[in-house]
């Protein structure tokens, strides 16, 4: 059945590809991306790579790079965050945010700093990578010495998601071009415009063939990205399925892989801590920010025994103060989820819950103009008395939904926050200094919180990383930073005399 579609007043932008420092159409045409709170609605024809542009990309990667790689690391460092600054003034003039707001669902205010945080982005990273680059040099006996140092990988394919574009592709470009890497972004195709239109003002004040985007309608221009021999390294971030099948292709050119995968973050809150309504809106914004869209969002939270029915009340009248619906609507605070079918899941799970004997909470208020158009909303839900077992609990929902569940002891809380095949973050809710040492040591996720939650309480100095089926590798900090080199030593011995 062919795609009903409309246009808008709005103008509709033009997109393409970015090769060798060029702006081109894709080779295998056009595809039309969609308004997920007007579905029929176009934003914009999205160009479609050919198997040839991907040669032509990752080829003009490949040469650029050793060039790239020479140059001196504060040098490189200062073309970057020339680069950066440019995009980000890019992003300013070409009024990105509500572009990335009509291609992506998310509210305006979201949307303007996720496509506008690249030039700062740039400037906290270019210290961490230029201190990393340092190596180190080890004396030893007999004039003996060894130097360790960190070298490029080469060409790095870059993988992005729908739910942070322009942010991520900033979180995996950036350090790569910083350590001497070249790249080839692959944009997210349901909602390429904004990180086309970034990347292709970052390509422009770099030069040609460093930074390369691609962008296409399926999974199939991913699959041939990984599988090409002139990629050195992928970094990837996405579902967890996703994930195995690139770990999967890599491993045939023994390729490293950087991986950033689901989560299904449990929040455990103390006995010691008051649930009001300041805990409310803390676990609310941590929840629900990009509609629940998010792999470190809050998913479970567990609250001491006899006290689940506090928490659900204090969620649900914070929960009340929401509106779903046109992210470009000042008072909306909940734009839709991105594709029908994150919507259809959701409410499968809710429903699941419902009849295994839960109460389903949603307060909030859904435009109607919205819903009649088609939108893809759902209505933030609370849900009190799920049984452990059920998929709300066990599975990332990606969806604004939350479920409260009880604890009987912090030991319990524990082994049910443990109970997953996720291990992306947890939160720990105290005033107790000393209770949120122990419970942090105890937790099985790369990142625990203390008293926050998610991506506003994230701090770029350290690594971030997911255990078991989150993810593979680090991103942030020194260590992320490195993880886009291979180390080499140098065992330096005197001359024979």
């Amino acid at each position: 059945m062919a795609l009903e579609v409309c246009t808008t007043t709005e103008a509709r932008p033009a997109a393409g590809l970015v090769i060798d420092g060029d702006v081109v159409p894709g080779d295998a045409g056009t595809y039309p991306v969609t308004n997920p709170v007007r579905p029929a609605e176009v934003v914009l024809d999205a160009p479609a790579a050919s198997g040839a542009q991907l040669d032509a990309a990752v080829a003009a990667a490949r040469r650029a790079q050793p060039a790239w790689a020479a140059l001196d690391p504060a040098e490189r460092a200062e073309a970057v965050r020339a680069a950066a600054a440019a995009a980000g003034e890019a992003v300013a003039a070409g009024e990105l945010g509500r572009l990335l707001t009509r291609e992506h669902g998310k509210v305006l205010w979201e949307a303007e700093f996720d496509a506008g945080t690249i030039a700062g982005m740039a400037d906290a990273y270019a210290p961490l990578a230029i201190a990393a680059l340092a190596g180190r040099v080890l004396e030893g006996p007999g004039g003996r010495r060894s130097v360790v140092c960190h070298e490029p990988h080469g060409v790095v394919g870059a993988i992005l998601p729908f739910n942070w574009p322009v942010s991520v592709m900033a979180n995996k470009v950036l350090p790569a071009l910083l350590t001497g890497n070249t790249v080839v972004v692959k944009a997210p195709p349901t909602c390429p415009g904004a990180v086309l239109a970034v990347t292709a003002a970052l390509a422009a004040a770099l030069p040609p063939g460093v930074v390369n985007a691609l962008n296409g309608p399926g999974p199939d221009l991913g699959r041939a990205l990984v599988d090409h021999p002139g990629i050195d390294m992928v970094s990837f971030t996405g579902g967890v399925p996703a994930g195995r099948s690139v770990m999967a292709g890599a491993s045939a050119g023994v390729k490293p892989v950087v991986l950033e995968l689901g989560g299904n973050d449990p929040a455990l809150v103390a006995p010691d801590v008051p649930i009001d309504e300041t805990l409310a809106s803390k676990l609310v914004e941590a929840a629900f920010l990009t509609s629940g869209q998010v792999c470190m969002a809050v998913k479970r939270v567990y609250v001491p025994a006899g006290k689940e029915k506090t928490m659900v009340e204090a969620l649900v009248e914070r929960v009340r103060r929401e509106v779903v619906g046109d992210g470009l609507v000042p008072e909306v605070t909940i734009g839709p989820v991105h594709r029908p079918a994150a919507r259809d899941r959701v409410e499968d799970l809710l429903a699941e819950a419902a009849a295994s004997g839960a109460r389903v909470h949603r307060p909030a208020t859904v435009r109607e103009e919205d819903l009649a158009a088609g939108g893809y909303l759902v209505s933030p839900a609370i849900v009190e008395g799920a049984p452990p077992t059920a998929g709300i609990v066990r599975q990332e929902q990606f969806a604004p939904a939350l479920p409260v569940l009880g604890y009987r002891d912090l030991d319990d809380a524990v082994a049910q926050a443990n109970d997953t095949e996720f291990g992306l973050c947890a939160s720990v809710w105290t005033a107790d200094a000393a209770l949120a040492t122990a419970l942090s040591s105890r937790l099985q996720a790369g990142t625990v919180f203390v008293n926050a939650h998610g991506t506003a309480a994230m701090d770029y100095r350290a690594p971030f990383g997911g255990w078991k089926q989150s993810g593979h590798g680090v991103e942030l900090g020194p260590e992320g930073m490195l993880a886009f080199t291979r180390p080499k030593t140098v065992l330096e011995h005197p001359a024979a005399r």
